[in-house]
């Protein structure tokens, strides 16, 4: 499907700009901290591994943790301790001879037969960057002794990493893909010792060595992505990566090409795309699906033809029932009450706003008329006006009474004090409300088809002021007569 395949794809605007500022402080010098929701780690598509390859292509040199030759699996088991397994014991029965030799039985004490052992202890924090920091120090070549002033290994490694010992500093971006490791936190308190260590050696930006860690919030504690932005690292949040224009982009590939030349059929596949565009939002796999089978475009088939995109798609774990949508900016990360939401992958900002999986809205049918309504306005509004200031001439040729009076009894009022506007100047501005006042008490005559034209007009422009979206029937009249 080709709508799956952009809403995959790392070359949609909002998504390279991203990336971009991402990279901009990486090139700066700047360590970064990579925020990503835990579903999209968890997700079988390798969306996240596309986007670090797409980061590590525009990278000259880097190193990476776990490595793709040394599978994260395995670096883990080489730092898990685990107990040895114990090999097979006699039980303490006494034997059972083939004859009877006269002799009473052995009495035996009975020795309790050994279990299996246990799952294997996790490392410690201290135990899991001392891990992260040898398989670190074997991808960079680091041989022979350490320091022997340096009691701690770690400090060792950190040291050499800032040219100390050998005099060459590493300037290849470090990238942790911290939820492979066994102990994800561990990535972050390289990250922080990383920054501290280079802070102290006093390096220029172009010169100090610098990581990138990729993790999700539900491995981390709590409070720390704000506390680590306030250690000169750069934290990047995947909130808001892609707007209106990748989805628009998603829904226009997905959808089938007109065979018609017809400006009127090019005019409602305009609004079914604005409409598909606003529903889904951010979530461009509902998007690219909804425009693929949603194919008369007509909003009482909507519902239905949602219903049918989230039953085949795979849905989260959880929807939250708490709905925080609102006009308000959502800022540049999630709240502390939404990130379980985000994690989930239900939440998310989009073109200013919180927006929800649209999952959440079939049982919100006003919120989905909400964005039908949006998405109307924002092709047909432009129309309308441009109808409004077209039909100004119609009134000037069918008008019974004097332009001044026509501007005087329907015209739009004036601040008192202020000057005259000019007869002319001021029917132009009439709105439609007021032409159809006008036509109405026999102040302009117009034909069956200006009539006709100039009610539905403004009827279309009356539902739309009051946040009343337009039906298949009045949606097709006014399409009808815009494209007359």
């Amino acid at each position: 499907m080709i709508g799956t395949a952009a809403a995959d794809g790392i070359s949609l605007p909002g998504i390279r700009v991203w990336l971009g500022r991402l990279l901009a402080d990486l090139n700066s010098g700047r360590s970064c901290l990579w925020l990503l929701p835990r579903k999209m780690l968890d997700d079988t598509d390798n969306q996240v591994d596309r986007l670090l390859d797409d980061v590590l292509h525009e990278l000259a040199d880097f190193v990476l943790l776990p490595s793709d030759e040394t599978p994260g699996s395995a670096s883990v088991r080489s730092t898990v301790s685990g107990r040895p397994r114990t090999a097979r014991q006699w039980s303490g029965l006494a034997p059972v001879p083939d004859f009877d030799d006269g002799l009473p039985d052995l009495l035996t004490a009975r020795i309790p037969v050994p279990t299996e052992p246990g799952p294997p202890v996790p490392p410690t924090p201290a135990e899991a960057l001392a891990g992260l920091l040898e398989r670190l120090a074997k991808e960079l070549n680091f041989t022979g002794d350490r320091d022997a002033a340096s009691p701690d290994p770690t400090d060792d490694v950190l040291a050499r990493l800032t040219g100390g010992g050998t005099g060459t500093v590493e300037t290849r971006p470090v990238v942790v893909r911290a939820w492979r490791e066994p102990v994800p936190s561990a990535a972050t308190h390289l990250l922080r010792r990383l920054v501290a260590t280079t802070k102290e050696a006093g390096l220029p930006p172009d010169q100090r060595p610098r990581a990138l860690v990729m993790a999700s919030t539900e491995t981390l504690p709590t409070g720390l992505p704000d506390q680590l932005a306030r250690e000169d690292i750069a934290v990047h949040w995947w909130w808001g990566a892609t707007g209106r224009l990748d989805t628009a982009t998603v829904v226009a590939l997905a959808r089938p090409l007109l065979a018609s030349t017809m400006e009127r059929r090019h005019l409602h596949e305009a609004v079914t795309q604005a409409t598909i565009t606003e529903v889904c939002g951010p979530y461009l796999d509902i998007a690219g699906a909804l425009a693929s089978c949603w194919h008369d475009g007509r909003p009482e088939t909507l519902m239905s033809a949602l219903h049918e995109v989230l039953a085949y798609l795979p849905g989260p774990a959880a929807i939250p029932s708490q709905r925080v949508e609102g006009t308000r900016h959502p800022g540049r990360h999630p709240d502390e009450k939404l990130l379980v939401a985000w994690n989930a992958g239900t939440i998310d900002s989009w073109d200013g706003r919180l927006r929800h999986r649209p999952g959440s809205d079939l049982t919100h049918e006003q919120a989905v008329s909400a964005r039908v309504w949006l998405a109307q306005n924002h092709v047909l509004l432009p129309l309308l006006d441009d109808a409004r200031d077209q039909f100004t001439a119609t009134v000037r040729l069918r008008a019974r009474v004097p332009l001044a009076r026509l501007a005087q009894d329907y015209g739009p009022r004036r601040e008192p004090g202020t000057p005259a506007e000019p007869a002319g100047s001021t029917v132009d501005m009439m709105e439609l409300g007021a032409m159809w006042s006008a036509h109405c008490d026999g102040a302009i005559r117009l034909t069956p088809a200006e009539r006709r034209r100039l009610r539905t007009i403004r009827d279309a422009r009356n539902r739309l002021a009051h946040r009343a979206p337009l039906d298949s029937p009045r949606l097709h009249s006014l399409i009808e007569e815009l494209c007359y």
